[in-house]
């Protein structure tokens, strides 16, 4: 077996695509909504000392922490879902074929304890040790208990997933705004920074993420219903039964649908045409589409799609923040004119 061979095993392990969109968002928010808002209130105040608080090595860090930190709850899950994923994938598991167990366990290991390490490390440089600390230290603790219990049971283990990706952009700003606020004390004294609709909208994404990977995470678990089934987890697709997960899951894309579509009104109000059309055909159909094929759900194929798909609409809801960013800029040129 090549060395190139164990290497491609290993990013297939740690779910490399996955990690890559984590690390999307995060620069997402930084540069495409803190950053284009600093400006707009730079620009105001005219006070061109106004900047992001965090260096560009620091924040790669700071990613670099919970992207690594992820990468190991990975490794864990697979390595504890051997004879599971025996069942439901025995293709995509490369844990005691190509990667050996003690192999798995020590990149688990190592992967967690320098992420970490590098979470508190920058929690303390930055001023923010407890919490930091709690974040980074408690991520790792609970992808550990999922893996080796949560996720058998019922909707806990998906909610704590969907949880933590929600938590991810949030990060971004609790490194960013209160730093910038304590550089800056007199002009929040004076009220003149106000950064809390940067805040609102990184919440927005913070609960886009989490109710897609909530959807991805059950969505998931209706492709593994033989095997769950098999090993006596608690799923709800074993709980419910696959009928009933498939009226959940068009539940749910109808609650997104809905909070897409007062978005879109208020883009339609403020005549928002290019933000409008983007949710149109980018989030909205597509989650129609979702919907019409979780209805007719025949197998194990058409789940996997679905669970593609989901990723797709991640990806496409992040990439939103970049007509964002454009509109704040286009603001500040049309003032400046």
């Amino acid at each position: 077996m090549t060395i190139f061979t164990q290497m491609i095993s290993f990013l297939k392990l740690i779910r490399l695509p996955n990690l890559l969109i984590m690390a999307f968002m995060q620069y997402m928010v930084r540069y495409c909504v803190i950053l284009p808002i600093l400006e707009l209130r730079k620009h105001d105040l005219d006070f061109s000392l106004l900047e992001l608080q965090m260096t560009p090595l620091d924040f790669f860090l700071l990613v670099l922490s919970t992207v690594m930190i992820g990468a190991a709850g990975y490794i864990i899950n697979d390595y504890f879902d051997v004879r599971i994923d025996g069942v439901n994938r025995p293709e995509t598991n490369p844990i005691g074929k190509v990667v050996k167990r003690r192999v798995a366990m020590a990149a688990h290991m190592t992967i967690n304890i320098i992420g970490a390490l590098l979470g508190v490390y920058l929690s303390w440089k930055y001023g923010l040790l407890r919490v930091g600390a709690f974040i980074f230290l408690s991520a790792p603790a609970l992808l550990w208990f999922y893996s080796t219990n949560l996720k058998r049971q019922f909707f806990i283990g998906n909610f704590i997933i969907a949880l933590l990706s929600g938590l991810v952009p949030l990060v971004v700003i609790l490194f960013e705004i209160p730093n910038i606020y304590k550089a800056f004390p007199e002009l929040v004294q004076g009220g003149y920074l106000d950064l809390s609709f940067a805040s609102h909208i990184t919440l927005i994404v913070g609960l886009f993420a989490f109710l897609v990977t909530l959807l991805r995470e059950i969505i998931k678990d209706a492709e593994d219903y033989e095997g769950d089934l098999e090993y006596g987890c608690k799923t709800i697709p074993v709980v419910l039964g696959i009928s009933k997960t498939k009226i959940l899951i068009s539940t749910l894309i109808g609650l997104v649908v809905c909070a897409i579509g007062y978005v879109q009104y208020l883009q339609f109000d403020a005549k928002d045409w290019i933000s409008f059309i983007y949710f149109l055909v980018l989030l909205q159909v597509p989650f129609l589409f979702l919907a019409y094929r979780v209805m007719n759900a025949k197998g194990k194929n058409d789940w996997r799609f679905m669970s593609f798909i989901v990723k797709i609409l991640m990806v496409a809801g992040i990439s939103y923040l970049f007509v964002f960013a454009h509109s704040i800029h286009e603001l500040i040129a049309a003032d400046v004119s």
